[in-house]
């Protein structure tokens, strides 16, 4: 995942070697985007925005063998780390170095049969949140998805004290899962990957309520929120037409 010339390719390195432990239930995102992908008939496309180290595109070319993904980042290290990772993929897998933020790569040659993005949307103000939105619901072809995996804004302090509880909680169990020890979840606090609790000046969540509106707004159909935990939420929804 990487969005903005902030971003330095240690912090590429860190989420890498931590990122699979650093919010909670990784694999169970993956799997929620894509059990809310219709499988397409024939040969599709699949944009995946920040792609990071490409879990998530790999998830989705295992479900839907017809799909070719293209994934994009800022960061030429976890571009290389996903092109590693899903070389057996082929050429079903391509990368495409991008900013989230700019225009120029939101028109395509080919309209995505779906748009998903992991942990990276909230780097985008709301304006730009809802510049996007109404970006990828242009690009999409009739019928395409736009699954958003991100950090989202507690409308209150009930709401962040019990996200910034249980995202704490749910690394420290995925740290004694994967280890036996707390190891991990130490790094976790010491690079202070805990956004409820160490709000990052790059960060700009925006609540769950006020995204899913600027989704209807920019025309989606089926809009809806599939996952909420810990200050993290699945949501998206379908671009009018078949």
């Amino acid at each position: 995942m990487s969005t903005g010339a902030e971003w330095q390719e240690q912090d590429s390195d860190d989420f890498v070697a931590y990122g699979e432990y650093s919010a909670p239930e990784r694999q169970t995102r993956t799997d929620v985007v894509a059990s809310v992908i219709r499988a397409p008939e024939g040969p599709a496309v699949v944009l995946d925005l920040c792609c990071g180290e490409g879990r998530l595109s790999g998830t989705l070319l295992k479900a839907f063998p017809s799909v070719t993904v293209t994934g994009l980042d800022l960061s030429p290290a976890m571009l290389s780390t996903a092109a590693g990772e899903l070389a057996e993929y082929g050429g079903r897998f391509r990368t495409e170095r991008f900013d989230l933020g700019a225009t120029d790569w939101r028109e395509r040659d080919e309209a995505p049969y779906a748009v998903v993005s992991s942990l990276a949307i909230h780097h985008l103000d709301g304006p730009g949140k809802q510049a996007l939105f109404r970006d990828v619901y242009a690009m999409l072809r009739p019928g395409g998805a736009f699954v958003v995996v991100d950090l989202v804004e507690p409308a209150g302090d009930l709401g962040l004290d019990l996200a910034r509880r249980m995202w704490d909680e749910a690394v420290e169990a995925q740290s004694r899962q994967a280890t036996g020890d707390t190891g991990l979840h130490r790094t976790f606090r010491e690079l202070e990957w805990n956004g409820c609790q160490f709000p990052d000046p790059l960060d700009q969540p925006s609540t769950l309520v006020d995204q899913l509106d600027w989704l209807r707004a920019a025309g989606f159909a089926q809009v809806d929120a599939y996952w909420l935990e810990a200050g993290h939420a699945i949501f998206g929804g379908v671009k009018r037409g078949t």
